[in-house]
């Protein structure tokens, strides 16, 4: 992006960028967690643990709670993730037949992990892009702009006119309006889809899209995890890996879900260079929705499998409080980024 862009969208709003640098919510004071099991196993701020780890990954600084040997910017507090907590941020989809939306391309430096930074690209300077949400049937238009020096798109999964599929490039500078009408009722990925594709989407291109079924699901606390990987040296193998483009995040950060209360995660698997990953709860078991295009479960288990852009509605309610830890069975995963905490209190 030349600096005649980066004004440029600099005046549409520029706070894709300080939270993309992981600078727009800073914690006042280090280690705040009201809870005690809230807290890492060894009781302190990870980032304060000084313990003997194994060989040094990006992201990581010398000591680790249970799982993760990497750890977010330290720089981040508690709520940095908040607009993935959906029943807050984004609880329904806009009202009317027809709502306009705009997403914007921007390359920037980005804080992934501790002392981490990739040259990511992202939807409007966040990684994954903002979530969508519409209801069956209901028309969305989409401004798309391109302040990047690199030709992109944007392409929708799901049902649609293949006029709006968005494999065509967008040159550098230049803009297109997607129309397309949402459905089916699910949750769906949407991603550049500019070759070489997994260049593109490795980068940070990727977001999630809800379509909520006439009424809507029943209530519930709504959580939205993207799973994705960060191939630090580009050697076509990702070195870290993290939850909603922060590693380590939600084990120094645990998700806090009231006793008896609905749980519903919509989780979706964005990584490239890695063939599979999957999903694991400890201690509950969870009905699964695979794309969520149903409303009744297609199975009950504790892990669930997910291939590329493969994604799932899971729900359950936690009866105990305690700790709840979550990640891939890939072990390699978890340890590099993608372990966390579903805290019951």
């Amino acid at each position: 992006m030349n600096r005649k862009q980066f004004l440029r969208w600099l005046g549409l709003g520029g706070a894709g960028l300080a939270a993309g640098l992981g600078y727009s919510k800073v914690k006042s004071k280090p280690g705040e967690d009201a809870l005690s099991f809230c807290r890492t196993s060894s009781g302190v701020d990870p980032s304060l643990s000084r313990s003997n780890t194994p060989a040094r990954v990006p992201g990581s600084i010398g000591g680790n709670s249970y799982g993760s040997m990497v750890h977010p910017p330290n720089l981040i507090g508690s709520d940095f993730l908040s607009r993935m907590e959906l029943h807050s941020a984004l609880p329904s989809a806009p009202s009317g037949s027809t709502f306009k939306t705009e997403i914007n391309i921007v390359e920037m430096p980005l804080m992934v992990a501790h002392e981490t930074f990739v040259n990511a690209w992202t939807f409007d300077g966040i990684v994954p892009g903002k979530i969508l949400r519409a209801r069956e049937g209901q028309r969305m238009e989409i401004l798309f702009r391109n302040h990047s020096n690199h030709p992109h798109s944007i392409h929708f999964h799901g049902s649609h006119d293949p006029q709006e599929d968005g494999w065509e490039p967008v040159v550098p500078g230049g803009e297109r309006l997607y129309k397309i009408q949402a459905g089916p009722v699910g949750f769906h990925p949407y991603h550049c889809h500019v070759p070489p594709l997994a260049s593109h989407m490795s980068k940070g291109l990727y977001g999630g899209f809800i379509v909520d079924p006439p009424g809507g699901r029943p209530p519930a606390l709504e959580y939205m995890l993207v799973l994705s990987g960060w191939d630090l040296k580009e050697t076509g193998q990702n070195d870290i890996y993290t939850w909603n483009g922060i590693a380590g995040f939600y084990d120094r950060f645990p998700i806090k879900v009231p006793v008896g209360k609905k749980v519903r995660l919509y989780i979706a698997n964005m990584t490239e260079h890695d063939p599979i990953a999957s999903f694991h709860l400890h201690s509950q078991t969870f009905d699964v929705f695979r794309t969520g295009t149903r409303l009744t479960p297609d199975e009950h288990t504790d892990v669930v499998a997910l291939g590329q852009t493969e994604r799932v509605i899971v729900e359950f309610t936690l009866t105990k409080r305690g700790r709840y830890m979550f990640h891939p069975h890939q072990t390699r995963m978890a340890d590099r980024g993608a372990m966390g905490w579903i805290v019951a209190v």
